[in-house]
């Protein structure tokens, strides 16, 4: 590893900085002392020549681009010389100019959707999501954003301004349309049948299992004088009609099923007309939105789910931990789908592409804007420790290159006769 790119063996960019220029400065100083050495030092006047001549070349050239490197952040030496303190007065120009490039290189429509062709967000997710190890760090830092998210202390007025403001969005919205596509997007679900099978089960078993109950009801509401056993055989019969309309919609092939299917398939464009006996289904939600005690009961609901969730995400068996990772598994197993990740990659690059030229001069406004607002010496610091130590490789080079340049001139100037 070259000097050049040596990491810093200590954290600090202002003692990596202190340390390269000590560096240079040393150089310089030896470059200084080989040359007053040279006036007193005895040496044959031959190789006495050379090494003057490479020591009066390396402290001129060491100088200089001290100088040259001085300049670009302060005035050296604190003389006011002209064309020096470059970088702080030029502070505008600079920021204007990283805004520029920024906006050029990467917010352009064209290049944006070349690098985001060329990244492949969908393959590089699929194998973050797919390694245990990155997958863990990634379910980790959202356990740990979530309880900020939902943080304990929130002021339970402040679930009750949010809940508030639901209800009244809430009761301000016609929410027959969003009920009604709702209500159709379930319905054209390949599993919808089986929900519907699900529920007549359901409702099956509970017939059958309060068979009894419902008989002690029926019985209960029947004239004194009708002798129990007549009650008995109501309910029944009541009782095997329903099951028998239960099992009949239970079969997926009987007419009673296809009109049960007809009678859902009207349902959505009925909620949209409020027809029949959808008619009041407006004023239903309305009112059930806008009841004084609404907001309260939305804000302890808010409130305890929230009390829920933390209290889960800090047990060592957290389900929502689980679920996370669970999700990020099945995630990863999708994206093994060359067809899923080109829909991905197509939808984020076309979301960016619409999106990012509306915000580029805001993000252009706002780079220049922030390098702006820094105070000029700091704003030269700040540039000074990311590429200081590179410069002060300027000043090493230039010392030793100005030696060996100085003692090849003093070679040429020997061939051509001179002292």
């Amino acid at each position: 590893m070259s000097a050049a790119t040596e990491p810093p063996r200590d954290g600090s960019a202002e003692a990596v900085l202190a340390r390269y220029r000590a560096y240079a400065g040393v150089l310089l100083l030896l470059a200084a002392a080989t040359w007053i050495a040279s006036h007193y030092v005895p040496l044959a006047p031959v190789p006495m020549g050379y090494v003057r001549a490479a020591a009066e070349a390396a402290m001129v050239g060491g100088i200089a681009d001290w100088f040259a490197v001085t300049a670009l952040f302060r005035h050296p030496l604190g003389i006011p010389i002209p064309h020096t303190r470059l970088i702080p007065r030029n502070q505008a120009r600079i920021a204007e100019g990283v805004a520029r490039y920024i906006d050029n290189e990467f917010l352009r429509q064209e290049v944006l959707a070349a690098r985001l062709r060329r990244f492949d967000i969908a393959e590089r997710l699929g194998q973050l999501l797919d390694s245990d190890s990155t997958r863990g760090k990634l379910v980790d830092g959202l356990m740990r954003i979530l309880p900020r998210l939902l943080d304990e202390r929130t002021d339970p007025g402040v679930m009750e301004a949010v809940a508030s403001a639901i209800r009244t969005g809430l009761a301000g919205t016609d929410m027959r349309s969003a009920v009604a596509r709702l209500a159709r997007h379930a319905m054209e679900h390949a599993d919808f049948e089986t929900l519907v099978d699900d529920l007549l089960g359901q409702a099956h078993g509970w017939l059958e299992g309060n068979r009894e109950d419902i008989r002690d009801r029926i019985g209960a509401r029947t004239y004194w004088f009708v002798p129990r056993f007549i009650d008995r055989q109501i309910a029944d019969k009541m009782i095997a009609s329903l099951v028998e309309m239960l099992r009949a919609l239970e079969d997926r092939g009987s007419p009673e099923r296809d009109e049960l299917r007809r009678w859902l398939r009207t349902l959505p464009s009925g909620i949209e007309r409020s027809e029949g006996a959808l008619q009041r289904l407006p004023e239903f939600l309305r009112r059930v939105v806008d009841r004084d005690g609404t907001s309260h009961i939305f804000a302890d609901v808010l409130t305890d789910l929230k009390d829920s969730l933390l209290i889960d995400l800090k047990a060592p068996d957290s389900q929502i931990r689980r679920s996370l990772d669970a999700v990020a598994r099945a995630l990863a197993e999708q994206l093994d789908s060359v067809s899923l990740r080109q829909e991905v990659n197509a939808a984020v690059e076309g979301f960016l592409t619409e999106n990012v030229p509306a915000w580029r001069e805001e993000v252009r406004g706002f780079i220049a804007e922030t390098l702006n607002r820094q105070e000029p010496e700091a704003f030269a610091r700040r540039i000074e420790l990311q590429v200081g130590r590179d410069l002060q490789f300027i000043r090493i080079n230039g010392t030793i290159f100005g030696a060996l340049v100085g003692g090849g001139i003093h070679f040429v100037n020997r061939l051509l006769g001179g002292g």
